[in-house]
């Protein structure tokens, strides 16, 4: 994962961009699979109420103040504004300052700034090159943009399932010259498809999006309304790469057999104990909008590791990601998955409580304590109308403990399963 996301990291993944294509087709190869489709949109038409930009191509934006070239696309993009509009630049600094963006937090970073639909001129530079000239600066400068036709494009890869109910795995593909957001979160998703590619048999079907941020979901869903009603749960995934803690931004619904999912799994981190956990949008706001907002409303959790301190700036670089919180965030998401494959819904068949010593399933205090307390009070849970995740989520266990102790009640005879339906 770490590997792929090096490579994509240099790389002008706009919104609309050869690079963004690019890209996406490295996607394509890594995965090695002919179900993933490049889906192409013509820009300048509408999707719902939002439109598709054209392509942007940059062949030279540069930016010198007293002779000292302080910006420079070909150095690295986040020096030009995104999407910015042509421009040729002669006079004095402090006739362009509003045209100008540095970040004081950050003075030896380069900040990324965008205007895809309302449009400006503009570069992003290193605050501490920046202070080192007055208003009164010669400044001289070019920006040598076109916008063209071609077309917008975005990643679908889909994994059939044997039931009609699909998950949907939301990334996005652009943020150009940076890593942790998004492509994080991408490669996450990528190494998760390969992993469920090589199951012979899925309960549900699987689906990878990897999109510009918000106007390509938006522009799948317009052109797929029906392959979305199969669309049962969603999760989004970026910001993942970095040493924090995760967490959970919610659902909009709040309290979802999803976001139980992520609640019963998350306890079995190695760090468990300093997840978090937000209402929905009140973490970061990404894809989630779309899917779980109106006319679709689809459960949407989203993981990540906010905040970071190189947020949208140069120093979003893969010096700052570790491997291994990567792989924890695969981990999360396969067993999130596994759980929600494995759950079921248990009927006793027994009436009074369990003589559980005569059926090997006495819980030792000594071994386990908070499963020898609450084992009483999950054999009253046990009527048929709650899954193996909403007992866990009420007893605030984990998932996978709440399973392998009520299979060893299937195995005496004491259950029932009725596989759940995620509708």
């Amino acid at each position: 994962m770490h590997r792929m996301l090096t490579e994509l990291w240099p790389l002008h993944r706009t919104i609309n961009s050869d690079d963004t294509e690019c890209a996406l087709q490295m996607c394509c190869d890594y995965l090695n699979d002919d179900r993933f489709i490049i889906h192409r949109f013509r820009p300048n038409t509408d999707v719902y109420t939002w439109w598709i930009p054209e392509r942007y191509h940059v062949n030279e934006a540069w930016l010198e103040i007293d002779g000292q070239r302080i910006a420079d696309f070909s150095e690295n993009p986040l020096h030009l504004l995104s999407y910015s509009l042509p421009q040729e630049i002669e006079g004095r600094l402090g006739d362009i300052r509003e045209h100008i963006w540095s970040s004081t937090k950050r003075p030896n970073a380069i900040p990324w700034e965008f205007k895809y639909y309302d449009r400006s001129w503009g570069f992003c530079v290193r605050h501490n090159d920046l202070k080192l000239f007055d208003d009164n600066s010669k400044v001289r400068g070019l920006i040598n943009v076109a916008f063209t036709d071609e077309d917008f494009c975005l990643g679908d890869f889909y994994l059939p399932g044997e039931t009609d109910e699909d998950i949907l795995f939301l990334t996005n593909i652009c943020h150009p010259s940076q890593v942790n957001d998004s492509l994080s979160g991408l490669v996450v998703g990528l190494e998760m498809a390969k992993e469920l590619s090589k199951r012979k048999r899925r309960r549900y079907g699987f689906r990878l999006l990897i999109v510009p941020e918000t106007i390509g979901t938006i522009a799948w869903f317009s052109k797929n309304e029906e392959l979305a009603k199969r669309v049962r749960y969603a999760w989004f995934c970026e910001m993942v790469g970095h040493d924090n803690s995760f967490i959970l931004q919610s659902s909009r619904q709040g309290d979802t057999l999803i976001d139980r999912a992520f609640q019963t799994v998350l306890p079995t981190l190695r760090n468990h104990g300093k997840e978090r956990k937000g209402e929905f949008r009140q973490v970061v706001g990404n894809d989630e909008m779309v899917t779980n907002g109106p006319g679709f409303d689809i459960p949407t959790p989203s993981l990540t590791r906010w905040p970071y301190d190189e947020y949208h700036t140069s120093d979003d670089n893969p010096s700052i990601i570790n491997p291994d919180n990567l792989k924890e965030s695969l981990n999360v998401f396969m067993n999130v998955w596994n759980e929600l494959e494995r759950n079921y819904y248990a009927k006793r068949t027994f009436k009074g409580p369990v003589m559980l010593s005569r059926y090997g399933l006495w819980v030792d205090w000594r071994v386990d304590f908070e499963l020898n307390l609450k084992a009483e009070k999950m054999m009253t849970m046990l009527e048929g109308d709650k899954s193996v995740i909403d007992i866990a989520y009420e007893l605030e266990l984990t998932a996978e403990t709440v399973r392998i102790y009520l299979d060893r009640f299937y195995d005496a005879g004491l259950i029932t399963k009725s596989f759940y339906s995620l509708s």
